[in-house]
């Protein structure tokens, strides 16, 4: 059950009443976007997709739900973050909903700035089995 941030606002309408656990994902990269939400929907999960944070903003009214799980990109268009993209969606949320942090940056600061927001880090390129476990673990722990 997939749904783009910028296109529907919302999932799939048929999505079970929403029962399934909500996904957002936040990245500038179309493909990997794109093949992140249909990873997700293959293991079971409602997906809605943005490609920047402003796509994010923009889209938020629309929801009907907040996400139970947020992944995003560190680095997002206009020299804005997922760090960034994490605190909108955990605001509108009204509560500390995981995330994890995809970058490719291995520098310690990405460490810590993931650690300060509670956050799990995942450098690219993100592997299938490791991705599953966080997303698991994080959606059902």
């Amino acid at each position: 059950m997939t749904g783009t941030m910028e296109d529907k606002g919302t999932a799939n309408p048929d999505d079970q009443g929403g029962s399934l656990p909500l996904i957002a994902v936040v990245d500038d990269d179309r493909a990997i976007v794109e093949g992140l939400s249909l990873l997700l929907d293959s293991w079971g999960y409602e997906v809605v997709t943005a490609l920047s944070l402003a796509a994010l903003e923009q889209s938020l009214p629309a929801l009907t739900r907040p996400p139970s799980l947020i992944i995003a990109d560190h680095f997002l268009p206009a020299g804005r973050t997922g760090a960034e993209a994490v605190e909108r969606l955990r605001g509108f949320a009204g509560k500390p909903v995981p995330a994890i942090i995809l970058t490719g940056d291995t520098t310690p600061e990405r460490q810590q700035e993931a650690q300060s927001l509670d956050c799990m880090l995942l450098h690219k390129p993100v592997q299938v089995a490791p991705l599953r476990a966080a997303v698991e673990l994080l959606t059902r722990g």
